[in-house]
Parts: C-alpha cells; structure tokens; sequence
C-alpha cells in the first residue's frame, strides 16, 4: 500500500519553489561547467543536484516533486555536458532518475516510516541511474564493453547522491523550524 497523503495537488508557491530551486541548480552548474573538469564536474553537479531536489522534497513534501525538479532542471540545463549527456539524452536520464527516486520513496516510507531513509536512500540510487541511463542512451555496445568504468562512475554517481542527500539533512536540520519554513508549510 502506497501512502496516500504523499499525493496531494501541488500548489502556486511549491510550482515557484521547484522552479526556483531549479534555476539555481543551472546557476551553480553554468559555474562548475566554466571552471571545473569532466569528472570533477560530474560529482559536484550530483552533489548539488540532489541537494537541492533533496531539499525540495523536504520543503513541498508531495509525490511527483523530484521528478519535476529534475524535468525542469533538465531543460534548464539542455546544453550544459556536466552529467555525460546533453540535450534530450540528459532530460531522459534525469526522468529516469526522478521516477526511481519516487519509487523508491514511496516503497521505503511503508516500511521504514523514516523521512531520512527514505529520501536519503532514494536520493543515492537516483543519482546513481544518471550515469547508467546516459551510457544506455549513449551507446549500449560501448556501456557493455566498458563495464568496469561504467560500476566506478556509477559508484560515483550514488556516494556524490549519498553526500547531497546528507547536505541536504544538514541544511533541513538547522532551519526547518523556522518562520519562513513553518510559514510555508502551513499558510496558504
């Protein structure tokens, strides 16, 4: 059974939060894309990526969330390479990565009952199908051929989620209990 009150109808200010959430992941990720190399460029922009989508979850709390995070960042980042893939290549593996976080969600949260678990676990195995998808889409033969370096950035790929799922915590942590936060969350 799958827990109901995670699906609720998203309102105008959770539409702005996603998107402005959204748009500072293009921000940070146009930056790391000028300064940073390929591989570095790779783990930061997971790192920051599933901070924020983390961090959106959080604060909207409504099944669909990191989906339209990652929908709506992979537009914004149409022509940006930091994740392997541009264009509808990237937008895919970002779908992809947004619908397993759902599901993995949605599944733990029945049996664990524990916010942190749950969104930390999802948030690592999301990040991880990045590189997977991208290779797939790319060129299953070469994916194939070059499995050991595929399981490594994959590797990468979920402890650089793991670490951006913990940023995220630490960040939830010291303000959840904050007006704005609380203002947010319960007014209209």
């Amino acid at each position: 059974m799958i827990a109901i009150e995670s699906f609720k109808k998203f309102r105008t200010k959770d539409i702005i939060t996603i998107l402005t959430l959204s748009g500072i992941w293009f921000l940070i990720n146009t930056i790391i894309n000028k300064f940073l190399g390929m591989q570095t460029g790779f783990a930061v922009t997971i790192i920051t990526a599933t901070t924020l989508m983390s961090f959106t979850v959080l604060l909207v709390r409504k099944a669909g969330t990191s989906s339209l995070f990652y929908l709506i960042g992979g537009i914004l980042n149409w022509k940006i390479d930091t994740l392997g893939a541009t264009g509808l290549n990237q937008l895919i593996s970002l779908a992809v990565a947004g619908i397993i976080f759902e599901l993995v969600f949605l599944i733990l949260k029945l049996e664990i009952k524990s916010v942190q678990i749950d969104i930390l676990t999802g948030t690592a195995i999301s990040a991880a199908t990045i590189p997977i998808t991208n290779a797939l889409l790319l060129s299953p033969i070469i994916a194939k051929n070059m499995m050991i370096a595929l399981i490594n950035i994959t590797l990468i790929g979920f402890f650089s989620g793991l670490i951006g799922g913990v940023i995220s915590f630490l960040i939830w942590h010291s303000i959840r209990n904050t007006k704005f936060i609380l203002n947010f969350e319960y007014k209209y």
